[in-house]
């Protein structure tokens, strides 16, 4: 095959072309093609009466496009940054500016508007989600610069350029820099057994602890040696930085001009136009709101801690660093209310946890989940079909769940091939991947979750469920193609069937005793839950704040010293000096002037989990509503809609608000 081989099918399996650099580039190129042919023949309607502009023949295609678009780069992002070899790799990320240049010439192209505005006048009878595709796509123009004469063109295109190529050269320089300590083995006391085991001393008679999250995360909560814990710390929130610094502001800088361009004030305005918030002035109310709302709670929360502190030999008045949070939270959980995290995660081997979560899904929504022997982009990554119970298919998945070089370094959810209505009535099935960092269990050597890493698992396979289970007409608004401030929903309300013991009690198991979870066990985990919940959120509200401040002051802003000024601002720990978190921030790529959507999502999730609070959370009928309402239209209707339809009345923020104020 080369680049001139025939457009891509739209069915295409991605993933059959993970297995060389080569294949990478042609599969982009292929779908590329696919994209302009549709966009062509729409084009090609300008000059034709406006019998032939039908909604198949301008809608239809274009959605086609959209999912030719889809299928050259979703794929694309997840190789560039898990598969093992470089070159691959480095073929995958040659996927996103083609893409981006096609997306960016779709919407300056004059006669592509022409046909579609005389479409939106003659009106022809179509379904709500086509109407709000050609809605979307009107409004998508304006915002994409057609407007713009010439000139402004094409230093949009420019810009557009380089915003993707600085997003990438951002991810890829945190993706590479896994930074390590070499301490002594006493420097692991406190973490558990199973830790230590996977960290024998090297020749020199050290121990080697990575920047890596299997690593790095249980030494911020257990380790006893908290200096060693701080200098972890700084090396964490260093990731990247020598390079990463200037990035973002270069980002920041280009973003702003961009803005401008287009007629907004800043990058913050463009950015939350379409979607629920639909202003800067709306996110910061709905921030404000929620940091007055946790104030005094958080306070009571600091004061344990300090107190915790000071038991365990500190003074009152030292500063505490940001590195001690989870430890001495877990401290005062585990004096307060009996709750060693420890304990609990003998509970939750990680393939047993995985296992758990595809039994309880399938049993809420009536899927079954059939392992499969199947090539992908590593040996680690497993495949999934899955079924209704009829046998009938739904899609595919992958996990992907371990740790390697240079792989993608949190836990997220990438689309490899959407769904839609074909013309013959049938369904394209969905593609997902879930990618996470887990410990990986070996001969006589259980990786052990903690809970908060169980609580991820579940997490992240919300966005798995979101993505396979949408039944949307359309490609442009199938799964997760939802407003970034509604996404989270479902997966952040899919984070509370870990907190139910009807739902542990089917996997939660000892892994030496086959024991359950015991009852006085989970109690203590409840009556703890609630610890730290404020200082959490103002850890939250703090990523958020931070995310606005670069987002809608003047350009040129010192990115270190607006990160001072804000973390010192939302949070009682001390910023650290010489420390760069916003080089490790990998939400200001993708998510930038976005990340308040991670609270307002929280705020529908907590609204939506009410009613299975009510009803029951294995309840089918619950569960089989929530499956129609909110997980198979994706986004083909509005939002709040969605939500009300589920709930029966208009969202609200109360549900949130007693979640946070819950002891």
């Amino acid at each position: 095959m080369n680049t001139e081989l025939a457009p891509a099918p739209l069915d295409v399996d991605p993933v059959a072309y993970a297995h060389s650099a080569d294949a990478m580039i042609q599969l982009t190129d292929a779908c590329l093609r696919t994209a302009r042919a549709r966009l062509d023949e729409i084009r090609a309607l300008a000059a034709r009466p406006d019998a032939e502009l039908t909604v198949a023949a301008t809608i239809g295609r274009l959605d086609d496009a959209t999912l030719a678009l889809r299928n050259a780069g979703d794929f694309a992002q997840l190789v560039a940054v898990a598969h093992p070899s470089a070159a691959v790799r480095d073929a995958a990320k040659t996927a996103e500016p083609k893409v981006d240049a096609l997306t960016t010439a779709l919407f300056l192209d004059a006669e592509l508007a022409r046909v579609f505005r005389r479409v939106a006048a003659l009106a022809p009878p179509m379904s709500a989600p086509e109407r709000r595709l050609l809605d979307h796509t009107l409004r998508d123009f304006r915002r994409n610069g057609l407007e713009l004469p010439p000139d402004g063109q094409a230093r949009l295109r420019a810009l557009n350029e380089e915003l993707t190529r600085l997003g990438q050269a951002f991810e890829a320089n945190l993706a590479a820099d896994t930074r390590h300590l070499d301490v002594p083995p006493a420097a692991l006391a406190g973490l558990p057994r199973s830790y230590v085991d996977a960290h024998p001393p090297r020749e020199d008679g050290k121990v080697r602890v990575t920047t890596d999250y299997p690593d790095y995360l249980p030494f911020m909560q257990y380790a006893t040696d908290r200096a060693t814990a701080l200098a972890l710390y700084k090396e964490f929130d260093n990731r990247g930085a020598a390079k990463n610094v200037a990035v973002l502001e270069r980002l920041l800088a280009l973003r702003d001009e961009k803005a401008k361009l287009l007629g907004y004030a800043t990058w913050a305005e463009f950015v939350i136009e379409p979607r629920m918030a639909k202003t800067p002035a709306e996110v910061a109310t709905f921030l404000a709101g929620l940091r007055s709302h946790l104030e005094a709670r958080a306070a009571r929360e600091m004061g344990e801690l300090r107190g915790m502190h000071v038991s365990l030999g500190g003074k009152p008045d030292d500063p505490l660093p940001p590195s001690d949070r989870v430890y001495l939270e877990d401290q005062v959980k585990r004096a307060k209310y009996g709750v060693d995290s420890k304990e609990v995660s003998q509970y939750f081997e990680v393939s047993r946890v995985q296992a758990g979560v595809l039994e309880l899904t399938g049993r809420m929504f009536g899927l079954r989940f059939l392992r499969q022997r199947a090539a992908a982009w590593h040996d680690d990554v497993e495949t999934y079909a899955v079924t209704d119970l009829a046998g009938a298919p739904l899609g595919r998945f992958y996990f992907d769940l371990y740790p390697r070089a240079d792989k993608y370094k949190h836990a997220a959810v990438f689309s490899i091939r959407e769904t839609k209505r074909q013309p013959d009535g049938s369904r394209l099935l969905p593609i997902a991947a879930i990618v996470c960092n887990f410990p990986r269990s070996r001969p006589g050597a259980p990786a052990l979750l903690t809970h908060g890493e169980v609580t991820t698992f579940f997490h992240e396979f919300g966005h798995v469920l979101h993505h396979l289970l949408s039944e949307s007409a359309l490609a442009s608004f199938a799964g997760t193609a939802v407003a970034r401030d509604f996404v989270e929903s479902p997966s952040q309300m899919l984070e509370e069937w870990a907190w139910s013991k009807e739902t542990l009690d089917a996997f939660a198991r000892h892994h030496e005793t086959g024991a359950k979870l015991p009852d006085e066990l989970f109690a203590k985990m409840i009556r703890a839950r609630s610890f730290g919940r404020a200082l959490a959120t103002q850890r939250q509200l703090f990523l958020a704040a931070l995310d606005q401040a670069y987002h809608t002051r003047p350009p040129g802003l010192d990115t270190t010293a607006v990160l001072r000024e804000i973390h010192d601002s939302y949070t009682p720990f001390k910023y650290v000096e010489g420390t760069h978190f916003q080089a490790t921030f990998g939400h200001l790529v993708g998510y930038d002037a976005g990340y308040y959507g991670y609270q307002w999502a929280l705020s529908i999730a907590r609204d939506l989990f009410s009613r299975f609070q009510a009803e029951g959370m294995m309840n089918p009928k619950t569960a089989a509503d929530y499956r129609a309402a909110i997980l198979a239209p994706g986004g083909s209707d509005d939002e709040a809609r969605l939500v009300a339809r589920f709930l029966g009345r208009p969202p609200s923020d109360e549900a949130y608000k007693r979640f946070l104020s819950a002891e």
